[in-house]
């Protein structure tokens, strides 16, 4: 009965809607940043800010503050929280020597400056991604935050390979709550995914059955990850970083797939184990960044939808007329697609092509196709101008968008 009892309870599955947040890990906080805080409060249960990154490179730590402007968080959002970033360290770990002191004095910092400008924080979280062989050390750690943290709620994040570790239960019963990060930049050129769905299946499912809440985060970003010759990650281009890669590094191009992501957050609200508490969105879309998603396209997934996919070509003046392709869709697109104008009745005397585009014509036709062998990509309501044609008199131009090039026969 004990056996039957707790297999039942393992397969109880909810349903409905899931409570959702945003991180907001910017360090500079522009006025970009301030107008996606106004957005998440409308869109989103909550917000995740950034608080500071600390470093032990050095003999001293190097702490990188977040310049968050309190006051408009307080007028912006009801729901805040912050979380420290901890480098790659390789300890040791003990529960009161400097680098356990550096940390606490510095989540404490981040506490109070939000209670001096009169913001309630309510969830500290701790982003480290421990060594697997130093989990039972850097229990310590979490012992010394959450006593220096109380009553704030602790959270920390958490790896999808600690999952299998014999030290990972104990490890999360530190902290009020764990975070399970199902993305991460590959370290091998070998994998070539961002966010593996059937991963992330097994991994919730393995999560659950420890029987402890937890949220899970998933990515919103795309990025340019460097590989040298033995297919090691050198590093990342971000919005805010671009490496200089040495010659003859690999460059590969991850992004989160809205589809499918969309797939399995409709997934989780039609059936999940009841220990799946909360999605959080790493990153939420701010205006002047160029590798995230649009709001539109996180509020389409977050809802359990995919975006709308819809690309036109629009035309302007009469001769010449100008080709652009508009993207009336919900989603980055990926504009490998080739434009192929027909007309009839006239003659063509003249045609162009703007960067990174090439145009041919012959027969009463003419196809613009993408020269370019990097990616280029269109986000919702964005437009790219492929080139013009000129006639010798006005004419009724048709256009077509394909997604293959298409010869000239």
């Amino acid at each position: 009965m004990i056996a039957l009892t707790a297999c039942s309870r393992a397969d109880v599955k909810v349903s409905g809607p899931l409570p959702q947040r945003g991180y907001i890990w910017q360090r500079e906080w522009t006025p970009a940043v301030i107008g996606a805080l106004a957005e998440a409060d409308r869109t989103m249960d909550g917000v995740v800010l950034l608080g500071a990154e600390i470093s032990f490179a050095a003999k001293k730590p190097e702490i990188a503050r977040a310049s968050i402007d309190w006051a408009a968080v307080k007028r912006q959002t009801d729901h805040c929280s912050v979380a420290l970033r901890v480098a790659p360290f390789a300890g040791p770990f003990r529960e009161d020597d400097a680098t356990a002191r550096a940390i606490v004095d510095l989540a404490k910092q981040i506490l109070d400056e939000a209670h001096s400008h009169d913001v309630k924080i309510e969830e500290f979280q701790l982003d480290f991604d421990c060594a697997q062989n130093n989990l039972r050390d850097y229990r310590g750690w979490l012992r010394t935050l959450r006593g220096a943290v109380h009553p704030v709620r602790f959270v920390i994040t958490t790896l999808p390979s600690w999952l299998d570790h014999p030290d990972f239960l104990a490890l999360i019963r530190e902290a009020d709550s764990y975070v399970l990060q199902v993305h991460s930049i590959p370290i091998s050129s070998t994998r070539v995914t961002l966010c593996d769905a059937r991963l992330a299946r097994q991994w919730i499912s393995k999560a659950a059955k420890l029987g402890l809440p937890f949220s899970v985060a998933l990515p919103t970003y795309h990025c340019s990850a460097g590989y040298g010759a033995d297919g090691k990650l050198l590093s990342v281009a971000m919005d805010s970083v671009q490496p200089a890669w040495p010659p003859g590094t690999r460059i590969l191009e991850f992004g989160a797939d809205p589809d499918e992501i969309a797939a399995l957050v409709n997934e989780w609200q039609q059936s999940r184990p009841p220990q799946l508490r909360e999605l959080l969105w790493y990153r939420i879309p701010i205006a002047t960044d160029m590798r995230n998603w649009r709001w539109v396209t996180l509020s389409a997934v977050m809802a359990g939808r995919s975006p709308e996919h819809k690309l036109n070509v629009l035309q302007e003046g009469e001769n010449p007329i100008d080709l652009s392709i508009f993207n009336a869709g919900e989603a980055d697109e990926q504009l490998n697609a080739s434009v192929t104008a027909t007309w009839t009745g006239t003659e063509l005397t003249a045609s162009d092509a703007l960067s990174d585009w090439s145009v041919r014509s012959e027969h009463g036709r003419a196809i613009f196709n993408v020269t370019t062998s990097k990616s280029v990509r269109l986000p919702p309501g964005g437009t790219r101008k492929i080139g013009w044609l000129r006639f010798d008199r006005t004419t009724n131009l048709r256009t077509e968008l394909s997604n293959q090039s298409e010869p000239l026969r």
